[in-house]
């Protein structure tokens, strides 16, 4: 299959505007049964691609292969699968990844360090032209300072947390790869990732506000980044439709000034639950994750304890991340905030939230 860029039906002028359809360009989405994977790759196959979906063997492919798309069984961690995968794409996203608060160090780095890089080799191998890489907005250390970060702010040199580690290791591989063998790389940093759907940031806070084991950290007056799934895959389409991105970074939130408090007390307000009434020193509570963590690694645990240090870190977090570049460069305009649309997760006070 010949190798084409995404084009758009549109006039130049609109083209980075939702829906207008691309025509002939294949892309390969990784993490296809994620939250954040599947709903890329329905809203690629909507935007007019030759969508495939690289899925394990274990996930549950159904409600793509209902949809159309092509399913190409494989992992990260095996090259062949990948090279199979990649076989005739032009566009490739790479969204998976081990994104969790807890595990080896060994499991983060195989997932999100050697994972990325067999996604780079099978990119130039297959001849693609283009690979967007899903990284993370932790890279800069989760900063407590309310400074203000751009694209130009330095990442972390060290991170005590091997999910962080891993994240910039695989940031700083995507991006080295551009410019070499024909493919040019896009890295898209996103901050907790938000909707309808989601398994793991929403139903562990509303789960925890049942238990009444939630607490503000230093009165929950720091600001925190989240992404909602659908403004984040609409920038990702973006990214890999611009050949302005071709090279670059860019950051990817809400756009949204929300304090942990703002978030936490709408949260409970949706689920029908009484607000934390109880506010912590930072310092105490991260002590206290890092008794809990220990306590696990004793027992032999696999389950994450009910608090650890990067959770408290990340809910901690006092940043303003802007995203001026995306919205200049890219024509990024996120849509939903999460004052607007946290009513609408059809939350339950079983801390799931309505898919």
């Amino acid at each position: 299959m010949p190798r084409r860029s995404p084009e758009t039906t549109s006039s130049h002028d609109g083209a980075n505007r939702p829906g207008a359809l691309v025509t002939g360009c294949c892309a390969l989405v990784s993490g296809a049964t994620g939250f954040l994977g599947s709903r890329l790759a329905l809203a690629l196959r909507d935007r007019g691609y030759d969508v495939r979906a690289l899925a394990r063997k274990t996930s549950d492919v159904g409600a793509l292969r209902d949809a159309g798309i092509e399913i190409a069984l494989g992992d990260v961690a095996d090259p062949s699968s990948l090279a199979r995968a990649a076989a005739g794409r032009d566009v490739v996203f790479h969204t998976a990844g081990k994104v969790t608060d807890w595990g080896r160090r060994d499991e983060f780095f195989r997932a999100n360090v050697g994972g990325t890089a067999n996604v780079i080799a099978a990119c130039r191998e297959a001849g693609v032209s283009r690979l967007v890489h899903v990284s993370s907005l932790t890279v800069l250390g989760l900063p407590r300072t309310g400074e203000i970060a751009t694209e130009e702010t330095v990442r972390a040199v060290s991170a005590p947390d091997p999910y962080t580690q891993s994240k910039i290791e695989g940031e700083k591989l995507a991006l080295a790869a551009h410019g070499t063998g024909g493919l040019a790389t896009t890295v898209v940093r996103p901050g907790v990732i938000w909707g309808r759907g989601d398994v793991t940031f929403v139903p562990r806070i509303v789960a925890l506000l049942e238990k009444r084991l939630v607490v503000l950290v230093g009165g929950g007056r720091n600001r925190i980044a989240l992404s909602h799934v659908d403004n984040l895959v609409l920038g990702l389409l973006l990214a890999a439709e611009s050949s302005d991105a071709a090279g670059q970074l860019y950051h990817m939130t809400d756009g949204e000034e929300l304090t942990a408090r703002d978030a936490i007390y709408a949260l409970a307000e949706a689920a029908g639950l009484p607000p934390p009434a109880v506010s912590v020193p930072y310092r105490l509570l991260h002590a206290a994750a890092a008794l809990l963590e220990t306590a696990a690694r004793i027992s032999g645990r696999s389950e994450p304890p009910p608090l650890t240090r990067l959770a408290v870190r990340l809910v901690a977090c006092d940043c303003r991340f802007e995203i001026d570049k995306a919205k200049r460069e890219l024509g990024y305009r996120p849509s939903v905030t999460f004052r607007e649309g946290v009513g609408s997760l059809g939350l339950s006070t079983n801390g799931e939230a309505a898919r």
